[in-house]
């Protein structure tokens, strides 16, 4: 296999784990306060497509110059993320609804919504027009310089791949490093405890669940705004599922989540780059396409005994709004 492929495989690779590791972190933050997310699916999916219009309003329709409108138009598909998951904290918070019922509908209603979205911002239902508005891309010094086409992993990428890498440090610090961080995990290890220490849990829980709808809807935005150019009905494929396998590899931790989400991204350049390579070659395409979902099986069939998810996430707290 040539090098210059690998290094291209390398770049699909850190576009994917940026999509995996956004969503991720969304979900870290609402299960570490003890909300199970299963819909952020749901929540990507509102953020692609608000994500796709954020970008076009403000550079097309307001005149925002680069790169201010298409960045205006991320952060929209984030808070509309964050808006659309204080459904599922009103219902898991609030209301004491079963978290994955609760998460369940929410991929349902996105679905619905999106496509309604679309007819009101687009004019029809299932994409919009092609070559929107985007960032500009940048290339990483010196790795971007390295032999044997391995420097195209590193060049032309989007900066919102090395936003996500950094985001590591500052939300590793957040949840080890600071009080609101340890509110939060004490919040999903043991509400009672964390109550009785005069913390309101219910406020806690809903801040993780908001960020969680922020990150994902972000993370949707990127998949439009910045990968594909528009917004096309279904084009998350199951990624939203795909960063929840990832982040309980992890097993919760962002740091490990890093590792996780790139694992999960190259699974899914193997068949976009390697698809003609011989011994890919020889499998039906069908196979090929299933390799990232079999990646995902695989590896969690072989690490999910060995996780420990906070103790008190999934589980109905009792105090009410306090």
């Amino acid at each position: 296999m040539p090098l210059g492929d690998l290094g291209a495989a390398i770049q699909i690779a850190f576009t994917y784990f940026t999509i995996l590791y956004l969503t991720g972190l969304g979900g870290l933050f609402s299960e570490r306060s003890g909300i199970v997310n299963i819909g952020l699916e749901g929540l990507m999916i509102i953020g692609t497509v608000t994500g796709a219009y954020g970008a076009i309003l403000f550079t097309n329709t307001m005149g925002i110059p680069a790169p201010w409108g298409p960045l205006l138009g991320l952060l929209f598909g984030g808070l509309c993320g964050a808006a659309f998951a204080s459904i599922h904290a009103l219902a898991t918070v609030t209301f004491r609804v079963d978290h994955i019922v609760s998460g369940v509908v929410v991929n349902l209603v996105a679905v619905g919504l999106a496509r309604f979205l679309s007819s009101l911002f687009f004019g029809q239902a299932t994409q919009s027009d092609p070559g929107g508005p985007h960032l500009a891309p940048v290339s990483i010094p010196l790795l971007s310089s390295l032999p044997w086409g391995l420097g195209r992993a590193f060049s032309q990428l989007s900066p919102l791949v090395i936003f996500a890498a950094l985001l590591v440090f500052p939300v590793s610090f957040a949840l080890f490093r600071t009080r609101w961080g340890l509110r939060l995990r004490s919040a999903g290890e043991n509400p009672e405890a964390t109550r009785s220490l005069g913390v309101a849990v219910a406020p806690i829980r809903w801040q993780g669940v908001l960020l969680s709808g922020a990150f994902a809807g972000l993370s949707g935005a990127f998949l439009s705004v910045e990968v594909a150019g528009n917004w096309r009905e279904g084009q998350t494929l199951g990624l939203g599922f795909i960063a929840l396998a990832a982040l309980i590899l992890s097993n919760w931790n962002p740091v490990r989540l890093l590792g996780a989400a790139f694992l999960f991204g190259f699974a899914e350049a193997i068949p976009l780059r390697f698809q003609d390579a011989p011994l890919i070659r020889l499998l039906p395409e069908q196979f090929i396409r299933m390799i990232p979902y079999v990646v995902t099986i695989v590896v969690l069939a072989g690490f999910v005994g060995r996780v420990r998810p906070p103790a008190a996430a999934g589980k109905a707290y009792e105090g009410g709004t306090t």
